[in-house]
């Protein structure tokens, strides 16, 4: 099997944007996430305190009306929109699509629940809106009915091994580690020269791979990161990078490297009693002690 390279400190340190010292609001990073529904309203507010902790400037999240109050009380950082109905669908892509097109990037998919419209929805995104996407969740699944690709915009996923396996509609060999890993490896590189899409496959090593199907993999991170809510924040993380000016690939890179080193960091003050929202928390000193 192939060695891969291992994403290291001294790697990652460069995938980061400089910042402009004269630059204003909104310079730095638009990051639009859209996400949210009737069952799960904590996702998007999970990705969207990982955007913000990870240096952007500003955070739009649009949610359902259902979801509307509680994430508007959420923090006073985020500034909330909401569509009608409990799922996100394809009237609602359409309404967003003009104010979607000011963000630097567009994040779809925390707790956007599995109703087929969420499917319609994110479609009719890709088709009107043309910035980088990055899909989690059960929007990853809208690349199941897409006929025509690449893209127009550059596009990252987020699947964990479930997702991947729904996605390519395949059951791995989980029978041993070493066959597991590579038939994960094997249809990774391939759906991502395929599609031409960046696509992190999270786990506990997490698999980079670019549009061209280069694959590094991170591992950073702890079995404390089994709890809800860490992809989340993960997906935030890449959004937010991305906005700042980081290519999509560096972006995701960068960002699973420093959600793992955030979990390491709270081990060692929790052991693995910590949640997503600690996870999220983290991030600034992370990021800090990284860029010194």
């Amino acid at each position: 099997m192939e060695i891969l390279p291992v994403l290291r400190r001294s790697d990652v340190k460069k995938f980061f944007p400089s910042r402009i010292p004269e630059s204003h609001k909104g310079m730095n990073g638009r990051v639009l996430i859209i996400g949210g529904s009737a069952d799960y309203y904590g996702a998007p507010i999970l990705s969207a305190m990982g955007a913000l902790n990870s240096g952007c400037d500003l955070v739009y999240l649009y949610v359902p009306e259902c979801n509307f109050d509680v994430t508007r009380n959420a923090m006073p950082d985020f500034i909330v929109k909401k569509y009608s109905e409990d799922y996100f669908n394809k009237k609602a892509a359409h309404e967003i699509a003009n104010f979607a097109k000011t963000c630097h990037v567009a994040l779809i998919g925390p707790g956007i629940g599995e109703n087929e419209s969420v499917i319609e929805g994110v479609i009719e995104f890709l088709r009107r809106v043309h910035i980088p996407t990055v899909l989690d969740s059960h929007a990853i699944y809208a690349l199941k009915k897409i006929k025509e690709f690449p893209f127009e915009q550059p596009i990252i996923i987020t699947p964990h091994l479930n997702e991947f396996e729904q996605l390519i509609d395949k059951e791995l060999d989980k029978s041993g580690a070493t066959e597991l890993e590579r038939k994960k490896l094997l249809y990774l590189q391939m759906l991502s020269k395929e599609l031409y899409i960046n696509i992190v496959l999270k786990g506990k090593t997490d698999y980079i791979s670019s549009d061209r199907g280069e694959i590094v993999k991170n591992t950073t991170g702890n079995a404390g990161m089994t709890v809800g809510g860490t992809g989340d924040v993960l997906a935030g993380i890449i959004a937010s990078l991305i906005s700042q000016g980081a290519s999509p690939i560096n972006a995701a890179k960068a960002a699973v490297f420093v959600n793992g080193i955030a979990g390491e960091n709270l081990f060692k003050k929790k052991h693995y009693c910590y949640t997503a929202s600690d996870l999220a928390n983290e991030l600034p000193y992370v990021i800090k002690n990284i860029l010194d």
